[in-house]
């Protein structure tokens, strides 16, 4: 179910807005504190395709998807998986997301695909975080993403002073930073440096439609 009003979680939002930069039609749910949190911020469970306590995995229905604007992300084919009205959302500890996955959608379109948390489990834990989104990437970007910038966030939110401020933080669900949006658009992210993220900025930024016909293919 698809509606256009909606509870945003503000201090998500603010986040999003102020951290990562992101304009408002880039803003994608990738976790949740809990179930109740997916159901009043991001969307309707359509279908609860594991059970457990709490359940396992989640099909879930947004209830706002927003208008594409005028951002070069919006050109690439691969953008229509970012505010796919059709979600499966698994708990951070459950294994078995491939056949749920399976279950909501009958096969992957791709067979080179592999199914991926948009965010690390390990840096979910570390939010605390119970819900997570996934979504299917080829293993190539799967393993790109996976290695150092994942490390890094591992480390980075271990911290004692990551621990206390993720422990009291307000925010109920988290949006994909441009690293997240990277992984879901299938680009490899690698490298020391992370180019591909760092040059994946143009996509979200207005004043790239001053460069007609936007060549990422070296992202």
């Amino acid at each position: 179910m698809v509606r256009e009003e909606h509870i945003v979680d503000q201090f998500a939002r603010d986040i999003a807005i102020t951290k990562y930069a992101l304009p408002a039609s880039v803003h994608i749910p990738i976790a949740a504190k809990e179930e109740a949190d997916i159901e009043k911020y991001i969307g309707q469970v359509a279908d609860v395709l594991v059970t457990g306590v709490p359940n396992r995995a989640l099909l879930v229905e947004p209830y706002f998807i927003p208008q594409k604007d005028a951002l070069p992300i919006w050109q690439l084919p691969e953008s229509t998986i970012l505010h796919n009205p059709k979600q499966v959302w698994v708990h951070v500890d459950y294994s078995g997301y491939r056949s749920a996955y399976l279950q909501a959608f009958g096969e992957l379109e791709d067979r080179g695909h592999v199914l991926d948390h948009i965010l690390n489990r390990r840096v979910a834990r570390l939010q605390y975080f119970s819900y997570l989104r996934i979504v299917p990437i080829s293993r190539e970007a799967n393993s790109s993403s996976g290695g150092l910038s994942e490390k890094w966030a591992v480390e980075y939110h271990s911290s004692p002073e990551m621990r206390k401020a993720n422990s009291d933080s307000p925010a109920r669900i988290q949006y994909a930073d441009i690293s997240g949006i990277v992984k879901m658009l299938n680009i490899k992210t690698g490298g020391n440096l992370q180019d591909p993220v760092n040059d994946a900025q143009a996509l979200v930024r207005h004043h790239g439609l001053t460069c007609p016909g936007l060549d990422v293919s070296g992202l």
